[in-house]
């Protein structure tokens, strides 16, 4: 656990998404998250994160300009059609 180890402890390597990088923390496993090849992947990884572990709660307001205007649009869209009557 990483508390025995009396410093902060960091998980590296093949953290891919955001559920295993909390079940990590939550665990006791690691202090902190090292997502750096994940990142390079994909830049927006932790606003990614952050919506897949809060859900909808998580708006796009942190979300680079030139992206989270578009997806707060397309959001909304989608709100609507899944409100539609006869849709899932």
């Amino acid at each position: 656990m990483a508390c025995e180890a009396g410093i902060k402890t960091m998980a590296v390597g093949l953290i891919l998404e955001p559920e295993q990088a909390e079940a990590v923390l939550q665990g006791g496993q690691a202090d902190l998250i090292a997502i750096g090849r994940q990142a390079l992947y994909d830049p927006n990884w932790p606003l990614h994160a952050e919506r897949a572990l809060i859900g909808e709660a998580a708006d796009f307001e942190r979300w680079p300009v030139q992206a989270g205007w578009w997806l707060e649009r397309r959001e909304r869209g989608l709100r609507a059609l899944q409100a539609e009557p006869g849709r899932k």
